[in-house]
């Protein structure tokens, strides 16, 4: 599906957007690919930033796991608001060495939506 060059674009500046709003730094670089039902946003240059708003104002493991959620909640909802299709799982990586965030998200196929290529032409009772 990386026929869809506008709706990775979008998808890019919605994550970053919201990475700003929770880091307070906007990554140097970002880039979404969606292939069949999987959206990968690969965002650098503010993984330290990130973590440092999660931990520096905060006080205790519950408020800084609250912000965490909010984050989740709230990338989840971008995605599904310009995709259109539910997400069936959310997995983000921060590797504070190489300064990348990696947000991937399983979507849920929607009438032959998000099916990867390879399945799409076939019928649910082929599958």
């Amino acid at each position: 599906m990386t026929g869809f060059p506008t709706l990775s674009a979008d998808l890019t500046r919605s994550l970053s957007s919201l990475w700003t709003r929770y880091a307070g730094k906007r990554p140097t670089s970002g880039r979404t690919e969606i292939r069949g039902n999987v959206v990968t946003c690969v965002l650098a240059g503010a993984v330290g930033d990130f973590k440092e708003s999660m931990i520096g104002p905060q006080t205790g493991d519950a408020v800084r796991g609250a912000a965490l959620a909010d984050y989740k909640r709230d990338a989840i909802a971008a995605v599904v608001g310009l995709t259109r299709q539910r997400v069936s799982s959310f997995v983000s990586r921060h590797d504070r060495d190489t300064d990348v965030a990696t947000e991937v998200f399983t979507l849920e196929p929607s009438l032959g939506k998000g099916r990867p290529r390879s399945l799409a032409g076939r019928s649910r009772s082929q599958l």
